[in-house]
């Protein structure tokens, strides 16, 4: 018996995934599963550009109409609309990590075994874990976590960065250093393998089909830049005014991401506003680079160009037992 066919819409932020993502459910009878570690969020909409949606009956998050219709009394019936799990769920104060990610992710797969599930995001590392079945090691250790959170708070990153690289001199290529939480996870495992970061891998219970979104750097970094100017006059301003007045803190591991960070900096009088745009823009180039860098080392995934290649590619892969190899 064949594995159950998953598929992957990936690439860097802003390069287009989640409309391309939500055309192929629409038309391949599928749902959409987030690979988004900032879109878990609860109220945490715009900084983390989740895709337009509203929770039906507390069970579904259901995408695929514009923000000016996305009041459900306004609904069409005949609209097909599509359910996108693991997206605005957890509390911005909760801790979710790619553990989580991981077996909520299988769960959802199995559950829907009738249906196309199309995992679409740009954190690499979990669908990297997902199609690589990583197996993590390190286990939880609360002593080890609490000591690596004080350490980062009082003397900073680099400080956890400079202890790990005594170990694995090549971290720094390897995860996302500007990300406490990544920081911290890889000081775990790390500090008590005392092995450079290693992920060993098994054989998936899943069969994938990876599809990156290809763009050209200069095309890709105005449309970052033109997003952000979006989100600025959506709100970003005053959702973060939103999570600081619900009492969550600037310094809090969710509110440390790329928008967020900035916008925290302005609120606080420590840059001003034209400042805190220049660096989102500036931080979120950095960061797409660091994505396609990361993309660009697995040579499961077809670079593809429009949804006509796309649908090529699935209807192929649909049609056979094993993954297609890659050209």
């Amino acid at each position: 018996m064949s594995n159950k066919k998953v598929i992957i819409v990936l690439g860097p932020t802003a390069s287009g995934k989640s409309s391309l993502a939500l055309a192929l459910a629409k038309k391949y009878n599928g749902y959409l599963i987030s690979a988004d570690s900032r879109q878990v969020y609860k109220d945490m909409n715009i900084g983390t550009n989740k895709d337009k949606g509203f929770w039906r009956d507390g069970k579904y998050y259901l995408v695929g109409k514009k923000q000016s219709e996305i009041q459900e009394q306004k609904l069409n019936k005949k609209e097909k609309l599509i359910e996108e799990y693991l997206v605005d769920f957890v509390d911005p104060a909760d801790k979710y990590n790619l553990v989580d990610w991981l077996e909520q992710t299988k769960k959802v797969i199995n559950n829907n075994l009738d249906r196309l599930p199309i995992i679409v995001g740009g954190t690499g590392l979990y669908i990297s874990a997902l199609v690589n079945e990583y197996e993590l090691p390190g286990g939880y250790d609360e002593k080890l976590r609490i000591k690596l959170e004080k350490e980062v708070a009082v003397k900073g990153l680099k400080f956890v960065i400079q202890k790990l690289k005594k170990i694995d001199q090549d971290i720094e290529a390897k995860i996302d250093v500007t990300n406490p939480r990544r920081v911290i996870r890889s000081a775990e495992i790390i500090l008590q393998t005392k092995q450079p970061l290693q992920m060993k891998t098994g054989e998936s219970e899943f069969d994938f089909l990876q599809l990156g979104i290809s763009l050209p750097r200069e095309q890709l970094y105005a449309k970052i830049d033109k997003r952000v100017d979006e989100m600025i006059d959506e709100g970003l301003v005053e959702e973060v005014k939103f999570l600081i007045a619900k009492g969550y803190d600037c310094k809090s591991s969710a509110m440390s991401g790329i928008g967020y960070r900035q916008i925290c900096q302005f609120l606080q009088n420590e840059i001003s506003g034209a400042e805190a745009v220049r660096l989102v823009k500036r931080d979120t180039r950095r960061y797409a680079k660091r994505q396609l860098s990361w993309f660009k080392r697995d040579e499961q995934i077809y670079w593809i160009n429009d949804s006509t290649e796309a649908e090529q590619l699935m209807n192929n892969f649909l049609k056979q037992k094993k993954t297609p190899t890659t050209c």
